[in-house]
């Protein structure tokens, strides 16, 4: 069965950003980068919480019918969107980004293309308070 990440307790994060910096470090062959990780935390001032962002791989996923070069394909039954460097022309109305109804895709400015979750589970493996996990489905 494959596995994938998952929430399982976001109540729990506290913004160490370990699981941004094992993403970074996974897709980018060991830079450590804020910016380059496909996932986010934000900060609710008004609940005073943690809110970690990042890509379900959604069935009918809106950012894979957005693009026009057809660069972005979803794997059946869902998972991770995969990008297709050939492809993607690098288009500055980043039309897979913006079709995003979770706001969950983000840009990379130096490859011009986007940063989608992979579901590889390095930021569970380095998520020390089970926010995020890696199971199978």
């Amino acid at each position: 069965m494959p596995a994938r990440i998952r929430l399982a307790h976001p109540e729990r994060c506290i913004g160490c950003m370990n699981c941004i910096f094992a993403c970074s470090r996974e897709l980018y062959g060991g830079a450590i980068s804020l910016s380059k990780s496909a996932l986010k935390i934000s900060y609710d001032t008004p609940s005073r919480k943690f809110i970690v962002s990042i890509c379900p791989g959604c069935v009918d996923a809106p950012c894979v019918n957005a693009c026009p070069y057809k660069a972005l394909a979803e794997q059946p039954g869902g998972g991770p969107i995969l990008v297709n460097p050939e492809k993607c022309r690098s288009c500055e109305t980043r039309d897979c980004i913006n079709a995003c109804i979770l706001a969950v895709l983000f840009w990379d400015d130096e490859r011009k293309t986007p940063i989608i979750c992979t579901q590889c589970g390095e930021c569970a493996k380095y998520c020390p308070h089970e926010v995020i996990v890696y199971r199978e489905v």
